[in-house]
């Protein structure tokens, strides 16, 4: 039995040694395992990678279906405009329970959202048990228009009326008018127009709100003051008080041509010119558009200025009081809103055809021993020519005498002599003898003498509202003194004692700093170069923070429609 026991255990070990030593076939069976499990890796990858591609497109397809949907310029059913896009794509459109649509009742707001989800059955993941990859997409767009404050800055210096400028202008600002009232509730949108050349004017209830020197009250243009940074703020000064700010009216003088009386004045007086403030009333906006002329230099900053300023918080006492005059809806009580209010959206479109050129102002008593633009001038003049004299005759310069303080005299130019008096002594006598010796005197009343001759000293303001300052250089000063280089020292150039030049680079670097200071409150800032030269072009260039445009004729339309057109952008919140 031990034996039998013995010899089984040694074939036991032999065959174990046997098997041991066996090296054939042993990775076949290893080897089909890890390929069948290779072959199930790359297709579960396959899986996934049909997977992406298919969320990826969904996801693509409902964004934009999203965004046209919640376009609120979008005529069609929103839920209509998601299902064309799916199918467009191939995809499966959802059913409308998936499709939300929220939108105002005027058209000023409109969000759509959509939540699909679809199932991809697998081709090699259902080896292991995964039949099917659910691939969810959601996408939330909205299309709210809020709040809108516009400033419409214009130029409408003597440029435009060159090569149809201001005649293709017109109907393209309308229609931006019309786009930006077409897409939001009008209590929602104010707009601001203010044209600009070598001066802005502002109408006298506008002014009323400011502390504004009264050297006169024929027109009004404010002077910026770069000593007093305004070109770094948006912001205005009020106040009437002896510490508030007082701001130097510009004076209402004609720097150009020799004209008498003025034909072009550096502060226009004409209600067109004027600023439009806060404007909600497309067809009051429309019509001021229409009536826009053209003249002038061109200053950017002072434009610039406005528009910002009509943006400014600090302006809510100037809506509040033209509420109360009942020139505007209260539901425009709080505007301009405050600059981190996140329902309103602030808006400049800054346009020009040219660059800055330059900007004259009188020499004033701040500034200078010598001061133009207020007190006592140098001439007088006799009424008699202004009530009696003909239609020629009542702006003849014969009405005129000229003070020389140095010679303690007038220059009569009705008499063509220097004088003591302003009117002379009311006659003159003239002694003729014929060939016999016989004499005979004949006295005769001097030009524009009457019985109580009464001289009427002008102020410089009356002598600006009577001519220009080449008249008064040219005829005046000339005619006086037949002096060319007394007249050259009255000439408006840059070294004249009448009026400071601020020359283009200047100019420029004002215009930056208030692009800039508006920039920094979060305002948007598109800039249009119409037709505008390189110095123009690199300006705006600079100045802009939202959209760049530089057109030429019929192409300004594009610009303003691309401006509202950004407005208007949708947001994607998801």
């Amino acid at each position: 039995m031990a034996s039998v026991r013995s010899a089984a255990i040694g074939r036991a070990r032999a065959a174990l040694g046997r098997f041991r030593r066996e090296e054939e076939g042993s990775l076949i069976i290893f080897g089909l395992f890890a390929f069948v499990m290779m072959l199930l890796l790359a297709g579960v990858s396959l899986d996934l990678m049909r997977f992406e591609e298919r969320r990826t497109t969904l996801q693509n397809t409902i964004d934009r279906a999203s965004l046209a949907a919640a376009d609120l310029q979008q005529k069609l059913d929103p839920k209509d405009v998601v299902k064309d896009y799916f199918a467009k794509a191939g995809l499966t459109p959802p059913a409308d329970s998936n499709i939300i649509v929220t939108q105002g009742s005027l058209s000023d707001y409109r969000k759509v959202e959509i939540k699909v989800s679809e199932e991809m059955p697998t081709w090699f993941m259902a080896l292991v048990g995964v039949k099917k990859l659910s691939t969810p997409a959601a996408s939330t767009a909205e299309e709210s228009v809020g709040q809108i404050e516009i400033s419409l800055i214009l130029d409408v210096s003597g440029s435009m009326n060159s090569n149809n400028r201001l005649k293709n202008l017109k109907p393209a600002a309308k229609s931006f008018v019309d786009q930006i009232f077409d897409s939001a509730e009008e209590d929602k949108v104010s707009i601001s127009i203010i044209p600009y050349a070598t001066q802005t004017s502002i109408s006298d209830d506008l002014a009323s709100y400011f502390n504004i020197t009264a050297e006169h009250t024929t027109s009004t243009c404010i002077e910026f003051e770069t000593a007093k940074n305004d070109f770094k703020t948006t912001a205005m000064s009020f106040g009437f008080g002896a510490a508030d700010r007082i701001y130097q009216r510009n004076g209402h003088f004609d720097p150009f041509y020799k004209a008498s009386p003025p034909s072009l004045t550096n502060c226009p007086a004409e209600p067109e010119r004027h600023i439009l403030p806060f404007s909600g009333n497309r067809t009051q906006l429309k019509s001021y558009i229409d009536n826009l002329t053209a003249e002038g230099n061109t200053s950017i900053d002072i434009g610039m200025k406005w528009g910002a300023a009509l943006l400014d918080p600090s302006m809510q006492p100037v809506v509040d009081g033209m509420i109360a005059d009942g020139d505007l809806p209260s539901t425009f009580a709080d505007r301009p809103y405050a600059f981190n209010d996140n329902d309103a959206l602030k808006i400049i479109v800054l346009m020009t055809d040219g660059e800055n050129t330059t900007e004259y102002r009188l020499r004033n008593n701040t500034t200078s021993a010598n001061y133009y633009d207020e007190g006592q001038s140098l001439l007088v003049r006799n009424p008699w020519y202004r009530t009696n004299g003909t239609s020629s005759d009542n702006w003849s310069i014969d009405q005129y005498s000229l003070w020389d303080s140095t010679k303690h005299q007038y220059y009569i130019f009705a008499q063509d002599i220097w004088r003591n008096a302003a009117w002379g002594d009311g006659s003159t006598s003239t002694t003729t003898c014929d060939k016999k010796g016989k004499c005979t005197t004949t006295t005769t009343k001097d030009p524009g003498y009457v019985s109580s001759p009464t001289s009427v000293p002008m102020s410089w303001p009356d002598v600006w509202h009577d001519m220009s300052i080449f008249y008064f250089s040219d005829n005046i000063i000339y005619g006086a003194y037949g002096s060319s280089t007394k007249r050259n020292a009255w000439r408006p150039n840059a070294s004249n004692p009448t009026a400071n030049t601020y020359i283009g680079s200047a100019k420029d670097s004002m215009t930056l700093d208030i692009c800039n200071a508006a920039k920094a409150q979060g305002i948007r800032l598109y800039t249009i170069a119409f037709e505008a030269p390189r110095g123009g072009q690199n300006l705006l260039s600079a100045c802009q923070n939202a959209g760049y445009y530089a057109v030429e004729g019929l192409d300004i339309n594009d610009a303003f429609s691309g401006i509202v057109n950004s407005i208007n952008k949708l947001r994607l919140t998801h």
